[in-house]
């Protein structure tokens, strides 16, 4: 994963901010936090892997199971 993104609690927390055209720009500074379903959508614009997405969707599966 890169380092400038991170997954907890079933959030997706990448560094970067939306653009004018609705793409997120990553490495800006400010902090974006995306659900599973949002990062899918985003996967390819934000370059998120698709691990970050399976393993926060993990964790919300297991925080509703409780």
């Amino acid at each position: 994963m890169p380092e400038n993104l991170k997954v907890e609690r079933g959030w997706i927390y990448i560094d970067g901010s939306r653009q004018d055209d609705g793409t997120i720009a990553r490495g800006t500074g400010g902090e974006m936090r995306l659900s599973p379903i949002e990062a899918w959508q985003e996967r390819t614009t934000a370059q998120i892997p698709t691990s970050a997405i399976r393993k926060a969707s993990v964790q919300r599966l297991a925080f509703w199971r409780r």
